[in-house]
């Protein structure tokens, strides 16, 4: 073998160039680890169906989800939404459910770019027709009339974590509601409110085991409303004391009367 120091000095510093332009392609890489595929998002919607949503209300909540929601859905989400009713801890059911194809993963060393360009328009063509679906089943359960005598959110919130629970997608709930829970014994439109109220709610609830751990979790609220601004605002400063708690990413801005803020990755700290 000729020794490093006979060969003639423009080969040496031609393989020195080559080297070093080698070394970003492969420092940290191999075939598996050129193969990404995005994480999706997981939108979990609660739907007030209760007795006292007004006919005004659903429709702001149908067009919130089939205007805003179904549209931003993509490669890779799944989607559910289920009622706040008074038998949401007893009897939960989802009213619609979908999961979206990912996109496929693409492998700089060994997929070929043609192809996988091929396989990601059909998905994009199963997504676009998955929306459709959702979107028809979405206006059939806005047209059911539904019959609940009290608004459960607690209990939705408590169903929420387990729907996220060990879930690899990033998480959003949102809730399509005034926000006025009325389940017994908590009734917010009957409360006494003053600056003591909330902390006393919150330490009963925290020992029935009634706050849920939502970490990362992004929280949207459409819907909110109340008998009077003033209550209105008391309740909406609950819930804040209350997601708080639980963890979860609930900024005051996605917090209104209507959907703002959509969609999540603009909104969220994923």
């Amino acid at each position: 073998m000729v020794p490093e120091s006979a060969w003639p000095r423009g080969i040496t510093l031609w393989i020195l160039v080559l080297l070093a332009a080698l070394v970003p392609l492969t420092s940290g890489c191999s075939p598996s680890s050129q193969a990404s595929t995005p994480r999706g998002t997981e939108i979990v919607v609660f739907v007030d169906f209760s007795d006292s949503t007004k006919k005004a209300d659903r429709v702001l909540y149908e067009q919130a989800v089939t205007g805003q929601i179904l549209p931003t859905l993509s490669a890779g989400d799944r989607l559910l939404i289920a009622p706040i009713n008074d038998k949401t801890l007893t009897e939960f059911h989802p009213l619609v459910e979908a999961t979206l194809p990912p996109k496929p993963a693409f492998n700089g060393w060994l997929d070929n770019v043609l192809k996988h360009n091929k396989e990601a328009k059909e998905i994009d063509t199963q997504v676009a027709h998955l929306r459709e679906t959702v979107k028809t089943q979405v206006a059939a359960v806005f047209a059911r009339r539904y019959t609940s005598a009290y608004t459960d959110i607690f209990s939705s919130l408590l169903i929420a974590k387990k729907l996220f629970h060990n879930e690899p997608r990033h998480k959003v709930l949102v809730l399509l509601s005034d926000m006025i829970e009325d389940y017994p014994p908590y009734r917010f439109e009957r409360v006494a409110w003053s600056p003591e109220t909330n902390q006393k709610l919150l330490s009963e609830l925290e020992a029935k085991g009634m706050i849920p751990d939502l970490s990362g979790v992004c929280v949207y609220v459409s819907g909110v409303s109340g008998g009077s601004a003033e209550l209105a605002q008391n309740i909406g400063s609950f819930w804040q004391a209350y997601f708080q708690r639980t963890k979860a990413d609930m900024d005051p801005s996605r917090y209104a009367h209507v959907l703002l803020h959509w969609p999540p990755s603009t909104s969220c700290s994923f």
